[in-house]
């Protein structure tokens, strides 16, 4: 091994190590979302020998990306066999695994990166406030494909960075695989290496790299669709007004990145310190250009919150990478403490109670409010989660936690819910809320079982 390889080395494996520990503690262990449940399907279907996932209807059962239930099937074909064998069942535990893994090893790759620049301090200050105080500590316990497109994107990354472009790029393809649009971020990290290292051989054996991906991607479309183009989101268009999305995702009181993982002011604050840095002033563009590029386009999806999920799930790439650039900002404790702080207590509830757990009480009981000026109830919907903070997945697991922490809310007095709206603690029944409040712990045997999320459209 490389003499200048090992040091970061070394510090990757111990950050890894400390958040795998973090990571199985917190650990749920179960199935969490719809959308994983199509893709597990799928994962059995492939191990069965039926790729197209044709049911007995001869429908096609699953339209996402064929990548997701490639990384599923072994850990589905291992609990087959420990369940045939031992009779134990542990299908949901070592699928849901793979995510615990998934957010321990980006981690370890960011360290490794940042090693070979900054001092092991600033390494382990920016490792622990990105896994403790962004979404990515929520999404070790949800089955979404969004985090294992950035670990294998970053993974791919980190190769090409480190003299190893044409094993990068193959890595990072596979993840059109997994969701065609993140060619966004392939596009992007194919323009990084030929901006950095421009020749005709380096576009060659980019573009040769990206081959195996795209045939695996048109050989899902058509064993399923009969068609290499068709992807099975028809009637699903970019139609969001631009600035209704960039509001939502930017700055809405129910949705915001900003929100939902604090930490990421800090990186965008320390992101031109971060560029003045010659050696990575080009890996700095390419994290700005990522994140820029997805909150520009899923402003326009029709679905731009991209619920259910804890947040915006769609920009967990984007801004992972562009809470990279703190690095520069652990000396200014006096924005960094609060905000890591408000970070750790936003992710808090997600982490104890379950990151869709309100999400699914909303859903299934019926959410009223005093309609104010015009008289009368009204239902509070996913409209009211994504602007209005009263009514926000982060107030509605608060909720559920303190429920669990026996100091649930206090009734609210009818006469302020006429002049100022009903809270959200009123609009249920407290018996609701009790009922729907579980630790979210595998190794809590008295959790009760908790269905995941039903099926949404595909986003």
């Amino acid at each position: 091994m490389r003499d200048d390889l090992a040091p970061p080395l070394r510090l990757s494996l111990q950050v890894f190590a400390l958040f795998i520990a973090i990571y199985l503690f917190t650990w749920g262990g179960h199935y969490t979302s719809g959308d994983g449940s199509i893709k597990v399907a799928w994962a059995k279907d492939i191990i069965a020998g039926n790729w197209a996932q044709n049911g007995g209807d001869n429908q096609v059962h699953s339209k996402y990306g064929i990548g997701h239930s490639l990384l599923a099937a072994p850990s589905l074909a291992i609990a087959s066999l420990v369940q045939k064998t031992a009779g134990v069942r542990c299908e949901a535990a070592l699928y849901t695994l793979m995510f615990v893994a998934n957010g321990a090893f980006f981690l370890g790759l960011v360290a490794f990166y940042l090693a070979h620049f900054y001092p092991a301090r600033s390494v382990w200050g920016t490792v622990l406030i990105a896994g403790l105080a962004t979404t990515w500590w929520p999404y070790t316990k949800l089955d979404f494909s969004e985090p294992l497109v950035l670990t294998i994107a970053f993974l791919g990354f980190v190769l090409m960075r480190f003299k190893h472009p044409g094993l990068g790029m193959l890595v990072a393809g596979f993840t059109l695989a997994i969701r065609a649009d993140s060619i966004a971020v392939v596009g992007l990290l194919a323009l990084w290496y030929l901006a950095v290292n421009p020749s005709i051989r380096g576009a060659v054996r980019i573009g040769l790299a990206l081959i195996p991906s795209i045939a695996l991607t048109l050989f899902a479309n058509y064993i399923r669709y009969h068609s290499l183009l068709d992807h099975g989101y028809a009637g699903e268009r970019f139609s969001n007004p631009l600035l209704v999305g960039l509001y939502g995702i930017l700055l809405s009181g129910g949705k915001s990145i900003l929100l939902f993982s604090p930490p990421l002011l800090l990186g965008v604050l320390g992101w031109k310190r971060f560029a003045n840095r010659p050696e990575i002033a080009p890996d700095a563009r390419l994290f700005l250009g990522i994140f820029v590029a997805q909150v520009l386009i899923y402003s326009k999806w029709w679905d731009w919150s991209s619920d259910d999920a804890w947040g915006v799930r769609f920009l967990i790439p984007g801004v992972m990478v562009m809470c990279i650039p703190m690095v520069t900002m652990l000396h200014r404790r006096v924005i960094l403490v609060p905000l890591v702080v408000l970070g750790f207590c936003v992710q808090l509830p997600a982490v104890t109670v379950g990151g869709l757990d309100y999400l699914i009480l909303l859903r299934s009981h019926q959410f009223e409010r005093q309609a104010l000026f015009v008289g009368g109830p009204d239902r509070i919907d996913f409209e009211d989660i994504r602007f209005n903070p009263s009514y926000s997945q982060i107030a509605g697991n608060w909720i559920l936690l303190r429920h669990l922490l026996g100091i649930p809310p206090s009734p609210g007095d009818p006469q302020d819910a006429a002049r100022l709206g009903t809270r959200l603690y009123d609009a249920l029944p407290p018996q609701a809320w009790a009922s729907a409040a579980h630790w979210d712990f595998i190794w809590n045997l008295r959790r009760s079982a908790r269905p995941a999320a039903d099926p949404q459209p595909a986003r």
